[in-house]
């Protein structure tokens, strides 16, 4: 009976390891090209809203800012530098906001005069046609151009000051989370700029 029990268990437990050796072998295989496509859609990322620059920088996470001595939002997560010939051309910031159905995450480019040049929303979890609208082009592009010295609101009117946003019918609780996500975006690069004068 014992030699009725051993030898299955036996079995499986060689079964077990081949195949976990297996999955090491793939992962060791496949990590580095995963790791490698990430970066390179990360890099064409930033070159989308950030057009122009020669080099990114390495990431520079929140807790670094802090340590450098920047006060950068709760929804900044880091900070990517964009360089020309060497001298800073501008910066990247991805921020993540907590939306209607989670995290809504982002890169927002601004250059050296304080203007935005681009977002992409890198990911999110919205309600399909209505959140989901804020990744359409054309309500991003209400945040294009110089950084108005209010930052970014949402209104359910019509505009009246620099910064206001329109809401994005039915889904007001994205649209808020990604003026606060930009508005603290631009709010660490125009300290950056201040810092660097």
């Amino acid at each position: 009976m014992l030699k009725e029990i051993v030898k299955p268990a036996i079995t499986l437990f060689l079964i077990c390891a081949i195949i976990t050796g297996a999955l090491a072998v793939v992962n060791g295989i496949t990590k580095p090209i995963i790791e490698e496509s990430q970066k390179a859609a990360l890099q064409e990322s930033l070159s989308v809203v950030l057009p122009g620059a020669d080099e990114y920088s390495e990431a520079v996470d929140r807790e670094a800012l802090i340590s450098q001595g920047y006060e950068p939002g709760e929804r900044v997560r880091n900070l990517y530098t964009a360089s020309v010939g060497g001298d800073t051309f501008g910066y990247v910031v991805e921020v993540a906001s907590r939306g209607y159905g989670g995290n809504i995450v982002m890169l927002v480019g601004i250059d050296s005069s304080l203007s935005i040049t681009g977002t992409a929303i890198m990911s999110h979890n919205e309600t399909p046609g209505l959140g989901s609208k804020a990744d359409d082009d054309e309500y991003m592009k209400q945040y294009l151009g110089e950084i108005p010295e209010t930052l970014y609101r949402v209104v359910k009117t019509e505009k009246s000051q620099d910064g206001d946003i329109e809401v994005l019918s039915g889904a007001t609780v994205t649209s808020r989370a990604i003026s606060n996500a930009i508005s603290e975006a631009a709010q660490l690069v125009r300290n950056l700029m201040k810092e660097g004068e």
